[in-house]
């Protein structure tokens, strides 16, 4: 990937986490029930992270066009 590749991506990152936390503070529904079951999420307290890609769970799944690193949603 080229540096501006690189730096593409990493814009769009950053939009897809702070649309994402908006989406959670707005109170945005979402359902995915297969991240409660799998092997590779994490509790910290009372939150819910992915030990592949290490996002919030809650925020990540509220953006539309994220999706989970191992295909589950």
């Amino acid at each position: 990937m080229s540096c501006c590749g690189k730096a593409k991506s990493v814009l769009k990152t950053g939009r897809n986490i702070a649309v994402g936390y908006g989406n959670l503070l707005r109170g945005v529904k979402y359902e995915v029930r297969a991240c409660q079951k799998c092997e590779h999420n994490y509790w910290v307290g009372r939150t819910l992270w992915c030990s592949i890609c290490k996002c919030f769970i809650p925020a990540k799944a509220r953006v539309e066009s994220e999706k989970c690193p191992k295909g589950k949603w």
